[in-house]
């Protein structure tokens, strides 16, 4: 009978591991970095090229490697960090498996020049599939560089399924962000086809934080310090105020390393219980140490998972701090009711007080027909600029729509009828499709409508935020988007998008970041349909006009005016229908 059971080769074996050490560009980075951190490095220089798919270069300063440890660190399972198995029970490095070079070399073509003394010169070689294809010297200081080439090209199927070209340059930036800000003593750099992205000195935790996330981060963040016998708690969360439905700005680091974990979220988000609702996420940077023998890292390849050994008594502890810090701060409502609302008022002296003084105008006279007319001109302009600046059906359009019989019906249906049928329509769906085929002849418009504003919005983001912004810039603003100001991480809009709610124009900012809207071709057929899709979805919009019994009029012609009017730009129901015979039969 024919063997159905076959011995895998070293070769293939290497591959198949590597897969769940090294799943995308950002995962050469991440493993890299935290070997030169292992290696007491004071600076770590990132380069990337053509996101990260032709080249990935780490180099170091940390205490380098003799010509015998460069010829064994690319082997499986070959490490510096551990000797013994009780040594996985007292971890104080990031990496401890011995897999990440010998992963990378077997996806990858790889260079290593590295030295551990100080005779100026580095040993080098190149390793292919795993096995050294060359072997030179050349001069150097102390330190490792690491150059990772064609990423994935022996395994072309993996290549393939990589997310397009700005979204594996965002997981580096992310991963970028999460090493420095874990390490604000180790001075950072990443350039990616020859532009420098960052440039971080050596400093302490806040600054490092403002460097990476802009200034105008200072004034959202609460500061947390916490120390016990089972845990010490650093770091820094947000003030409810500045809180948004986007889970970007949520990093846990536990003994010096990134993790995530759902439970101590949920004591976080707990915490936060009466001040935010339900969909509102909760944003912050802690760093949590615990007794390294408490803590199991050993659950993943990826060492992101972790499990801790008090996990019920950590999530009370971060749960009672975070509350804690957001009373100390003032940010929770304090009322004190042994206060005599009698004298909390402020005294003033009778003396001192002024009889206030009213300006008016004496030569006002409504009946004068040069002041009429003067200020019905100017009343005219203003209503004018009103209506077409903030209103998405116009006057024009609401006296030539055609009448339905209509009524609404618990503030979210219109009920109407055609000749054969009674229609119950979804008022908010109904305005997604109207807003998206709206949205979709706007693109191709040569110029559009834009409501100006009397206060322009400034607004700031980290640098992967703002680079995914700076890529939509041209098409927001030919959308009716003004921007006074586009750089340096800040954005300064003088002119929003009438559909838009001018308070909530930062959450469609972040709507537009968190739905990865440059990775369109998951979700559409060209980045303009997707991004008209996310618009006519935003929980920005300004959805008040709608309660008014003329605009649901013209909704509806709107609505059976589309291309499609059945079903919204998601596939959702707009109305259902109740013919005659169905009514009918209910009467029997």
């Amino acid at each position: 009978m024919k063997a159905i059971i076959n011995k895998l080769s070293a070769d293939l074996i290497n591959k198949i591991a590597a897969g769940e050490v090294i799943q995308r560009p950002s995962s050469v980075v991440k493993e890299l970095v935290e070997n030169s951190i292992d290696a007491n490095a004071k600076n770590i220089n990132i380069i990337i090229k053509d996101y990260g798919k032709s080249l990935i270069e780490i180099s170091d300063d940390g205490g380098g490697m003799s010509n015998r440890d460069l010829n064994l660190c690319f082997l499986k399972h070959t490490t510096s960090k551990i000797t013994k198995s009780s040594d996985l029970f007292s971890l104080t490095t990031k990496g401890f498996r011995g897999e990440a070079i010998s992963s990378i070399s077997s996806v990858a073509k790889v260079t290593i020049s590295s030295s551990n003394n100080k005779s100026g010169i580095r040993n080098i070689i190149s390793v292919v599939n795993g096995v050294i294809a060359d072997k030179k010297e050349e001069g150097g200081l102390n330190g490792t560089k690491i150059s990772v080439r064609n990423l994935f090209y022996n395994l072309p199927a993996r290549r393939k399924f990589l997310k397009s070209d700005n979204v594996e340059l965002r997981h580096i930036m992310n991963e970028f962000s999460r090493q420095s800000l874990c390490h604000p003593e180790i001075a950072f750099s990443l350039k990616h086809n020859d532009k420098d992205l960052y440039k971080l000195n050596k400093s302490n935790l806040k600054e490092r934080v403002i460097r990476l996330f802009t200034k105008s981060i200072n004034k959202k963040l609460v500061p947390i310090n916490e120390n016990t016998d089972i845990v010490k708690i650093k770091g820094y969360i947000y003030k409810p105020d500045f809180l948004n439905k986007s889970r970007s700005m949520q990093y846990f680091f536990v003994n010096g390393r990134f993790v995530k974990n759902h439970y101590l979220n949920h004591s976080i988000i707990t915490a936060y219980e009466g001040l935010i609702s339900s969909e509102i996420k909760p944003s912050y940077i802690l760093f949590i140490d615990v007794p390294k023998q408490t803590i199991d890292v050993n659950v993943h390849p990826n060492k992101i998972e972790v499990k801790f050994e008090n996990e019920s008594s950590l999530y009370a502890i971060l749960r009672s701090c975070v509350r804690h810090s957001l009373g100390k701060f003032s940010i929770t409502p304090n009322i004190d009711f042994t206060d005599n609302i009698n004298i909390s008022s402020p005294i003033f002296n009778s003396n001192s007080l002024n009889t206030p003084k009213i300006d008016f105008d004496r030569n006002y006279d409504p009946f004068h027909e040069n002041y009429t007319n003067k200020n019905l001109e100017k009343s005219q302009f203003i209503n004018e600029s009103w209506n077409s600046s903030t209103e998405i059906f116009s006057e024009k359009d609401l006296q030539e729509s055609i009448h339905y019989s209509n009524f609404n019906f618990l503030k979210r249906f219109i009920i109407t009828k055609t000749k054969s049928e009674l229609l119950i329509v979804d008022i908010k769906r109904a305005y997604q499709r109207v807003l998206y085929e709206r949205i979709l002849s706007e693109i191709n418009n040569k110029k559009n409508v834009s409501q100006t504003l009397i206060f322009p919005i400034k607004l700031s983001y980290s640098n992967v935020d703002f680079q995914v912004l700076l890529k939509l810039k041209d098409v927001l603003t030919h959308l009716g988007f003004i921007f006074e100001k586009f750089v340096s991480n800040e954005i300064q809009i003088s002119g929003i998008h009438p559909v838009f709610d001018y308070n909530m124009v930062d959450n469609f900012f972040n709507e537009l970041i968190q739905k990865d809207i440059l990775n369109y071709v998951d979700h559409s057929t060209s980045i303009n349909d997707y991004l008209a899709k996310l618009i006519c979805i935003s929980k920005s919009l300004n959805l008040s006009h709608l309660e008014s019994e003329k605009e649901q009029a013209l909704l509806l012609n709107q609505l059976f005016a589309c291309k499609e009017s059945m079903i919204t730009p998601n596939g959702k129901k707009i109305y259902i229908s109740f013919e005659h015979n169905d009514i009918k039969k209910r009467f029997i």
